[in-house]
């Protein structure tokens, strides 16, 4: 299919800020623009003077931009320029109009095991080898194959469960008896995964021990990350690949939890807060805070260490 350039502006609405160069102009695949040929989509929102040589080199024509990276010298390359607020948003909203993989159809697959107690809606989908207990399953929400759903897992509407991805297995908890050995905490929670919630491939989120661990409407978490039991995560809040997050924790909505951070048991992440490349987060953060490091700390302290770091070096 060929989009023109009039399809593109139509398509994104009030999002346009202007549109520079020929507009006979179409494409009919999307790619980075560092690999576009003259059939593709591109979008570019690196700083001057990189966004200059990215723009000239491309082998696009048709590149989605922000206002700062119009001038001048990438004007007068010939190029047709389409401007908006966000570049890689209006590329997101793009890729999902035209060219987005089809959604996996409705219903279990064959070879899947869902408990007779099970409530999947009618337009959910459940992927190859996935096991679902005595669970409930929302409308439009797709589990992909090799995937686990324990019982008492509640998972709302347009939810995405990523493949090998384990929700509502056993959280770590034991007590020592008075002889010394260890005695299994019974969980006997459950998971409550709200609307619009993403997990990723080979994540685990734990049940509750005694109330539910809570994925909140719009989070999105990433592979391989762990949720504890009793943990609840905020709306629209983030967290990244490698990343743990202890028992009990709360993180708060629009937060970010970035890569192989780790979250000790029973501390408050604030709304919209930052958790820094693989910080130890042992306290709680303040709303709107950065925090960095090992122990974390704020990131004006952090970057302070590191330049005290530095004299001390330069002296040795």
């Amino acid at each position: 299919m060929k989009i023109t350039v009039d399809m593109l502006v139509e398509a994104l609405g009030d999002a346009i800020r202007a549109v520079h160069g020929p507009t006979e102009r179409d494409f009919s695949r999307v790619a980075p623009i560092d690999r576009a040929d003259e059939a593709s989509l591109s979008f570019c929102n690196k700083a001057p003077p990189a966004c200059e040589r990215l723009i000239r080199e491309t082998g696009s024509r048709v590149i989605l931009c922000g206002e700062p990276q119009v001038s001048s010298q990438t004007l007068a390359l010939g190029k047709t320029l389409v401007v908006v607020a966000e570049p890689r948003l209006a590329m997101l909203r793009v890729i999902k109009r035209w060219f987005a993989p089809a959604r996996p159809p409705a219903g279990v697959h064959p070879s899947a095991d869902v408990d007779p107690r099970a409530e999947v809606a009618r337009t959910a989908s459940i992927g190859p080898f996935t096991h679902v207990g005595a669970a409930t399953v929302g409308a439009d929400t797709v589990v992909q194959g090799h995937a686990y759903i324990g019982d008492g897992v509640r998972i709302g509407a347009r939810v995405i469960i990523q493949a090998g991805a384990i929700v509502g297995a056993d959280g770590f908890g034991y007590q020592r008896n008075e002889h010394g050995e260890l005695e299994r905490f019974p969980h006997v929670g459950g998971v409550l995964i709200e609307d619009d919630v993403e997990i990723g491939a080979c994540s685990c989120v734990d049940r509750g021990a005694l109330g539910d661990t809570v994925l909140r409407q719009g989070c999105k978490i990433d592979n391989l990350v762990h949720i504890a039991h009793n943990v609840t995560i905020g709306q629209h809040a983030l967290v990244i690949a490698h990343a743990m997050v202890g028992g009990s924790t709360e993180v708060g909505d629009g937060a970010w939890v970035a890569p192989s951070a780790t979250l000790r048991d029973g501390i408050r992440i604030g709304h919209h807060a930052t958790v820094g490349l693989g910080a130890l987060v042992v306290k709680d953060v303040p709303d709107g805070a950065v925090v960095m490091g090992a122990p974390a700390r704020p990131m004006s302290e952090y970057k302070a260490l590191l330049a005290a770091l530095r004299t001390l070096e330069a002296r040795e």
